[in-house]
């Protein structure tokens, strides 16, 4: 008797933890506009130039939403980069460090034309170049598109900040 009143217990104590979980989990896109929820704001994004402001763009969209509509406040990014040594080379080394930095001038408007946020920020990564040609492009791409995807965080909160104070 005793060995049947241990199972069920078991039992009921396995079901007592899995329900609980079970309310947790969800398959869900990783990709789709169902994870913003209330977060999702209404802008329309102006058409990219190069390749950072299509990053920058995209994990906008991804982020803040992709919806706008004619009376919807316009975000523009102008980006571009730039890469620095890190150390001055004193001691003869294979890897020279460098560092990525991109810049973005970020404007959002109002649609009666009033510039809600007007500014510019920057984020950086770090590269390391040596005598091979294509790894250091590849080492260039790689930390142009860390450094544009960290830099889109920043301005996805400076666009809410400026549409929390937006009076529509």
């Amino acid at each position: 008797m005793s060995s049947f009143s241990r199972v069920a217990g078991s039992a009921l104590l396995a079901v007592a933890l899995l329900v609980p979980l079970a309310a947790c989990t969800g398959i869900r896109p990783v990709y789709s506009d169902a994870a913003l929820g209330a977060k999702r704001v209404h802008v329309v994004y102006a058409a990219p130039n190069n390749r950072l402001e299509q990053i920058i763009y995209n994990e906008l969209g991804l982020k803040l939403g992709n919806t706008g509509g004619d009376n919807a406040p316009t975000v523009a990014v102008a980006a571009w980069s730039g890469a620095a040594d890190i150390t001055g080379n004193t001691v003869s080394t294979p890897l020279n460090p460098k560092q990525m930095t991109v810049y973005a001038s970020l404007t959002v408007t109002a649609p009666n034309g009033a510039v809600l946020f007007s500014g510019v920020r920057s984020q950086s990564a770090d590269m390391n170049h040596t005598a091979q040609s294509l790894a250091n492009r590849q080492a260039s791409d790689s930390a142009e598109r860390q450094a544009a995807t960290l830099l889109a965080d920043t301005l996805r909160l400076e666009v809410l900040g400026a549409l929390s104070k937006w009076p529509h």
